[in-house]
C-alpha cells in the first residue's frame, strides 16, 4: 500500500470533521475579503482602453437618493445594505459608458424581490447566477443576496459583448449562500408561467397588510390567473391576514361571501367587475385575483391550496 493510501486510512472521524469545518472557515472569510474589498474588484474589472469615470462609490440607505433618486424608496423597502456603483467610460469615445450597480440586499429573498419585480418577462433569459436576462446591451442578474445591474450607453454589438463580460466576471466574484426564498418551492409548478413569479415584501396588491408575499401567473382554461402567496408567523396570524382581506374586500368591493368547497374553507371577494378568492392554510395565506370568471377562481384557489408545498 502507498504511504497515500496508509494515510487515507488512519484518518479518523474527527480528523475529518476538523477538516472540513476548517476548509470552510477559509471559505467563508475568503467570501468576506472579496464582500469588503468590492470597489477593488470592479475596478479591476475595468475593459481594456476604457477608464473609470469618477471613481467606485458606495452608497447605504441614507444616502442611496444621491445615485438613484425617485428609485431609492423601491430598494429601500427591500432592506437594501448597500449599494457599489461604478462607471466605465471608452477612453477613445467618451460617448460610450457602461454603468455597473450592485445591490447588496442583505439576503437572498430580498435580492430576488428586486430582480423579480424588475424583470421583464419578455427579455431573453441568461444562464448566469441564480437567474438573468437581457435586454439589448443591458444585463439585470441575481446572485444569492446581490442584485447586478450592467447599464449600457448605447445597444451595438461591442457594448453587448462588454457588458455581458462584464456581467460574468462580477456574478462569478460575488458569493451565494444558496439560501432559496420560500415562495419558489411552496407556490405550485403546475400551469405556472415562466419568469412571472414576483416577491413583494410589503404592500402587495396595494393592501398595507399584506406583506412577504409571492405573487405568479397561471394559464387555467386558456385564461391567465394571477396567484399570491403571504406567510405569516402562526395559523392564527394567517387567519388574521384573512380576516382582513375580508374586510378590505368588504369596504373597497361589493361583497363578501365564506365559503366550504371540497374541503376547503374560501373567502370569495366581488371586486367589481372580478373576483379575489382567498384561503389560509396552517400559516399561509393565498388565492388568486382579479379573476373574471368567480367559478375559473374558486377552482384556481382550491387547486392552490391542495397543491401548495408546506415546509
Amino acid at each position: 500500500m502507498t504511504p497515500a493510501g496508509r494515510f487515507k486510512r488512519r484518518l479518523s472521524p474527527v480528523l475529518l470533521a476538523l477538516m472540513v469545518t476548517a476548509l470552510m472557515f477559509i471559505w467563508s472569510n475568503r467570501q468576506l475579503t472579496a464582500s469588503q474589498s468590492l470597489p477593488e474588484i470592479v475596478t479591476g474589472f475595468t475593459p481594456e482602453g476604457w477608464q473609470i469615470f469618477d471613481g467606485v462609490k458606495q452608497f447605504v440607505p441614507e444616502n442611496i437618493y444621491e445615485q438613484i433618486n425617485g428609485r431609492a424608496s423601491f430598494f429601500l423597502a427591500y432592506d437594501m445594505i448597500r449599494m457599489t456603483f461604478v462607471s466605465y467610460v471608452n477612453s477613445v469615445n467618451p460617448a460610450q459608458f457602461i454603468d455597473l450597480s450592485i445591490y447588496d440586499m442583505g439576503t437572498t429573498t430580498n435580492a430576488f424581490g428586486v430582480f423579480s419585480t424588475e424583470r421583464s418577462p419578455e427579455a431573453p433569459p441568461l444562464n448566469i447566477g441564480r437567474a438573468g436576462y437581457r435586454s439589448g446591451a443591458d444585463y439585470f442578474i441575481w446572485q444569492g443576496q446581490y442584485y447586478i445591474r450592467v447599464i449600457s450607453s448605447e445597444a451595438v454589438d461591442k457594448l453587448q459583448r462588454i457588458g455581458m463580460d462584464l456581467a460574468r466576471k462580477v456574478t462569478e466574484c460575488l458569493p451565494d449562500s444558496g439560501e432559496q426564498p420560500w415562495g419558489l418551492a411552496a407556490l405550485p409548478l403546475k400551469d405556472r408561467i415562466a419568469s412571472s413569479i414576483q416577491y413583494i415584501k410589503v404592500n402587495a396588491m396595494g393592501m398595507d397588510f399584506m406583506h412577504n408575499t409571492y405573487m405568479a401567473g397561471y394559464r387555467k382554461n386558456g385564461t391567465e390567473v394571477a396567484a399570491f402567496l403571504s406567510r405569516r408567523d402562526s395559523a392564527e396570524s394567517a387567519r388574521v391576514n384573512l380576516d382582513q382581506y375580508a374586510a378590505f374586500a368588504q369596504k373597497y368591493g361589493k361583497g363578501v361571501e365564506r365559503l366550504r368547497v371540497a374541503g376547503v374553507n374560501l373567502v370569495s371577494c366581488d371586486m367589481g367587475g372580478s373576483y379575489d378568492v382567498v384561503f389560509h392554510k396552517e400559516g399561509l395565506v393565498g388565492g388568486v385575483s382579479s379573476v373574471e370568471d368567480r367559478g375559473l377562481a374558486i377552482r384556481v384557489a382550491i387547486e392552490m391550496w391542495q397543491q401548495l408545498h408546506i415546509e
